[in-house]
């Protein structure tokens, strides 16, 4: 009982880090300004599982309202089995295109029994409405993920060659990590040495759990390989030492005894280690799941708040103005930049400075460059220079304030303009260094009577 109870509880962990995944995926979805394209999308599940170090096979399928496959990709293929523009229809049955019909006017996730996918793996799908982040269905997504990964949570713990295992879903439907025994063709050429048929165990000798979870019925057994049976030499032998040597017997008993004990206790302690660990993997994956998620509508708010200033910029013609409304929208760009770095970040803390700074500069290029001005750029950070997110919102601010000025007060037209970056530790701080090919401040300027 005790080892088939873990079993169960690992089962409902492995299940909660598949739909965490797919949570992932739809929120994406749901919170993305415009429908993403395939490319974004599938450039978004590689950098989530990259972070989540789950290198088991994932399908996911965008299919429109007429049941036509418009995505298909993996985390490192565009569709690699050729089914784009393909019609589900031609090969599911009715009833499953109904229910799908039905799935994409509802707000759940949604787990299909277990299927032999024609590339040589049995998968898990999960389904879910394609709704913009205007309410418009667009289809709806199917994602596919490989079973091993959770029928592998079963067969990891110290005492797996004791037990056997079987899996059934729907109650009449045996799945293991290879194949889905529901009377469809099987591709995979591989089979599950687990599997509990492979074993002569009585279906009575199994104790049996069902968990359901997002329409998914799964029946878990669990059984002993073999019978226990009593050995007459031990009893034999126990007797024999108890008559010759009672005292040692009985010292000997009361520290197998005390052994015993903390032996149970050791195990005991692990069982709640082992539990407490997965329960921590799956709460660390979605509070940075949500972390990644705070800093994308972060993201979001500071581009429209953007956006907004552009808008405003078209209202005046007072040229002071309108440079005040760009250098506001520049700083807003640079504090949103910190929070894109971030939720790509794979520690949701840090921001890699070189590739943030070089961002950032072509960001102002673009916004303030013209035709006849093209500064030449040098600049010098290390590659593996990192800073936290609030030390680079402060920088991101003050860099952008020295470059807008170069082009206001340094570059000019049919001049060899150029501008200098350096970032260089010394001792225990970091030394920022910053120039362009402006003339300069007179030789008699006083910063301490400047009014500037």
């Amino acid at each position: 009982e005790e080892r088939h109870a873990e079993v169960v509880s690992r089962a409902n962990k492995g299940i909660e880090v598949y739909a965490a995944i797919v949570s992932a995926l739809r929120s994406y979805l749901v919170n993305s300004e415009e429908f993403p394209t395939e490319k974004q999308y599938q450039s978004f599940l590689k950098d989530l599982l990259r972070d989540l170090d789950f290198n088991n096979r994932i399908i996911v399928n965008y299919v429109d309202t007429t049941q036509v496959f418009r995505y298909v990709f993996t985390p490192d293929e565009i569709d690699p089995f050729q089914l784009k523009g393909i019609n589900a229809k031609d090969f599911r049955p009715p009833e499953e295109i109904i229910a799908l019909n039905d799935l994409m006017y509802q707000d759940d996730i949604t787990i299909f029994r277990p299927i032999n996918l024609r590339e040589g793996w049995a998968g898990l799908p999960f389904n879910f409405s394609a709704k913009d982040s205007n309410g418009n269905v667009h289809g709806y997504i199917a994602t596919v993920i490989d079973l091993k990964y959770l029928l592998d949570y079963f067969y990891t713990a110290e005492s797996k060659g004791d037990f056997v295992h079987s899996f059934r879903v729907e109650d009449s439907i045996d799945i293991t990590r290879e194949a889905v025994y529901d009377g469809t063709q099987i591709y995979n050429t591989e089979r599950d040495i687990d599997y509990y048929k492979n074993f002569r165990v009585r279906s009575n000798n199994f104790l049996y759990s069902t968990i359901s979870y997002n329409g998914l019925k799964l029946t878990i057994g669990s059984a002993y390989k073999k019978q226990v049976e009593p050995s007459n030499l031990v009893t034999f032998v126990t007797i024999l030492w108890y008559t010759l040597l009672s005292t040692f017997s009985m010292i000997a008993l009361m520290q197998y005894v005390r052994n015993t004990r903390l032996t149970e206790r050791l195990q005991l302690a692990n069982k709640n280690i082992e539990e407490q660990n997965i329960a921590l993997e799956s709460s660390i994956f979605k509070i940075q799941t949500l972390i990644k998620e705070v800093h994308h509508r972060v993201k979001n708010n500071m581009q429209m708040i953007a956006n907004l200033l552009s808008l405003q910029q078209d209202e005046y013609e007072d040229e002071k103005v309108i440079f005040a409304l760009e250098q506001a929208k520049n700083r807003v760009q640079s504090m949103a930049l910190v929070h894109q770095k971030l939720y790509g970040s794979s520690n949701l803390e840090d921001v890699n400075t070189k590739e943030y700074i070089e961002k950032l500069i072509d960001f102002i290029d673009d916004t303030l460059q013209g035709d006849d001005i093209i500064p030449a750029k040098n600049i010098s950070i290390a590659e593996d220079l990192i800073f936290d997110a609030e030390t680079m919102a402060s920088l991101g601010l003050i860099i952008n304030e020295l470059i807008t000025n170069s082009y206001k007060y340094a570059f000019k037209s049919g001049n060899d303009n150029f501008l200098e970056l350096s970032i260089v530790q010394d001792n225990d701080r970091y030394k920022m260094t910053y120039s362009d090919s402006g003339p300069g401040l007179p030789d008699d300027f006083n910063f301490e009577t400047s009014d500037s």
